[in-house]
Formats: structure tokens, sequence, C-alpha cells
């Protein structure tokens, strides 16, 4: 745990030193207080993350396993009837718990920080608060339903449960308005939308609005619910943000609904051609968290052989697995981005052969 905390710091304050020679002026010209520029690095680190810890795992396991060799710490529990595996205990144990720990950061607090860094860098540094968005548009794609928000505050779900200032949804069929509804407000209630002060949008057989004395209009009670608008808060929320700022949960139901709506049915879990780049960044965001594991599989042997041997073999090993790893991992990116493998296949194939690799040279020392 030692080693691996030396290398959490010395990645992330490499890191964070570089790009504060490039911001630091601008920190000092908004007036910043430190609070808030911690705050900034947070979510830089973690949108990093997932690049640092395996890393740092790696290096943390190579250095572990060459000191005990080269010390005959590891002969000598070995002698006493200790096996290999229960000296390896530790180490995957530490890995296991570092990858669900990257797995719930990715999940639960990376989004947030890092949506809030960038709302803050995109501000110039003034102000990272979300903006109301006068007139928003959210497409339901899957019910083909249009909603414009005259006022939307889509900072968080509980935000974007009420909007105050008027709403306007409308059904369309064929790409002609067939349906519509407008009212004074929109509350989120129990898992469905009530709607005050509603009135319906008539519309002819071309789909233009019609003026409203034209129609008799049916009259509704002051405040009336909807069930069959089956768009959430969190739905809003997640269309709003940037793409990569998603937990994978809300990356899955934006293109599971995608997918339903282009061929009306959707398996789950079925992939996808259509987005080959969003379906690639979805099962990354599941993959990567347990490269902790599979590098510090490969790390175990790769350290002990090192002790054996030199010090300068043990440097070249580890910076040889850091590119290796990384370029097949890049190399692969490319490949489920552009469609030349299947997003999925291309998220977990690093993983899987440095899993197969790792797995042959732990075999050989048991």
């Amino acid at each position: 745990m030692g080693p691996l905390f030396a290398c959490l710091v010395a990645f992330n304050g490499i890191f964070v030193l570089f790009d504060l020679f490039g911001h630091l002026s601008r920190f000092l010209d908004a007036d910043l207080g430190p609070v808030v520029v911690m705050r900034y690095y947070a979510g830089l680190v973690c949108a990093y993350s997932p690049w640092f810890v395996p890393a740092s795992c790696m290096l943390a396991t190579l250095y572990s396993m060459w000191q005990l060799s080269r010390h005959s710490e590891l002969t000598a529990m070995r002698a006493s009837g200790i096996s290999f595996h229960r000296l390896a205990l530790p180490f995957f144990g530490a890995a296991l718990a570092t990858s669900l720990l990257l797995f719930a950061l990715s999940e639960w607090a990376t989004p947030e920080l890092s949506a809030w860094s960038d709302r803050l860098k995109e501000s110039g540094f003034e102000s990272a608060e979300p903006v109301t968005r006068p007139n928003h548009v959210f497409l339901d794609t899957t019910a083909n339903r249009t909603w414009t928000i005259a006022e939307a505050d889509l900072s968080s779900p509980a935000a974007a449960s009420h909007f105050k200032d008027g709403v306007e949804i409308k059904r369309d069929e064929d790409g002609a308005h067939v349906w519509g509804v407008r009212a004074e407000r929109a509350d989120w209630l129990d898992g469905v939308w009530w709607l005050t002060g509603a009135r319906m949008i008539p519309f002819d057989i071309d789909g233009e609005e019609l003026p409203e004395t034209a129609v008799r209009q049916t009259a509704l009670p002051d405040t009336f619910p909807f069930p069959e608008f089956d768009e959430t808060p969190y739905d809003m929320v997640a269309a709003s943000r940037k793409w990569e700022f998603l937990p994978a949960r809300d990356m899955w139901r934006i293109l599971h609904r995608r997918r339903a709506a282009s061929e009306g049915s959707a398996a789950p879990f079925s992939g996808g051609d259509e987005e080959p780049e969003r379906w690639f960044d979805f099962w990354f965001r599941l993959a990567s968290p347990w490269s902790c594991l599979v590098i510090t599989l490969f790390s175990i042997p790769t350290g002990i052989s090192t002790g054996r041997q030199s010090v300068f073999k043990g440097v070249a090993t580890a910076i040889g697995t850091f590119f290796g790893f990384y370029a097949v991992t890049l190399a692969l990116t490319w490949c489920g981005q552009h469609a030349w493998l299947p997003p999925a296949t291309a998220a977990f194939l690093p993983n899987i052969a440095f899993l197969a690799v790792g797995t042959f040279l732990y075999r050989r020392l048991t």
C-alpha cells in the first residue's frame, strides 16, 4: 500500500503541476480560493483516474514483489510452508478493492466532479454554477415527444423536477405534429408528471397548429396527471450533459432508448453499430476499472523474476509493460470507435489479453 500510495501521489502530482503552470495566472486573475482550485483539480484527476490508477497498481506491485524477492523473503515464507497463492492474496485483495473503488468513483463521483470542473473552465474560471437554459428543447426519440421548456434548470434531477415558467409537449408521427399540450408549469411527483393550467394544442391534418378558437377545447382540471409521459428528470439532466461526463448507467439508458427508437425493440446489452463511438465509451467505462486487477496479476511474476536478476530489468519491464498495455488499449480504442471491432470486444480485449499472459506467468510460479 505504501508504494501504491506513492505512485498515485506522483502521477497525480505531476499532472496537476503541469496543468497548474498553464492556468496559475488565470486562477490569480479570477481570484479563486484554494478550495475552488482543489475542487477543480479533483474533477480533472478523477477524469484521468482510469489511466493513473492501473499504472500505479502495476508499478507498486512490481516494486513490492521485487523487494520481497531481492531480500529472499519470499523464499523464507515458502520454506515455512506458506503457499504462493497465500502470499499473493494481499496483492489481489488490494487490486480488487482498488478496482471496486475506481468503478464506484466513475459512477457516483467522477461525473459530477468532472462536470463541475468543466463548467468552471468554460466560464473562464469565473463561475461553475449551472446556467438556466431559456426555451430548452428535450427530444424523446423513443416516444417521438418534444419538450420545450421556458426556463430549464438542469443542474440536478431535483431541479429538473419542477418547471415553473411554462412547458410545451408535442408528439410527432411521420414528421408532423399530431398531439400537443401547453401548461403553465410541470411537476414530477411520485413518478408522474403533473401539469398545471394545461390546455390541449389543436393541429390540422398537416401538423400545423390551429387557433384555440377554431376547435372546442377539452376542459382539464387545474392540475392533471400525464402518466404516459415516461421521460424523467434524470433523463433530461443526462441528455443535457456532455457524453464523457455521464456514468455508465446513464450511457446505457440513452443508448438503449435510441436503439429502441431506431429498431422498435432492443435486446439488453446487445451493443450496436449505429453509434460505435458511444457504445465503445459505455463498454470501456465498464472494463477500465478491472485493469487494476489484471495488471496486478501480470506484475506479480514479473516482479519476482526481476528481483532475482537486476533492478535495471525491473525498470525496463515496468516501462515496457506500461506502454505496451496502453498502446494496445489506444489501438483497440480506435478500432472500436471506428467499428473495425465490436465495441464491447475492443473495450475488454486489452484486459483479456493481459489476463491470459498474466495467468500463464503466474501458473509457472505455482
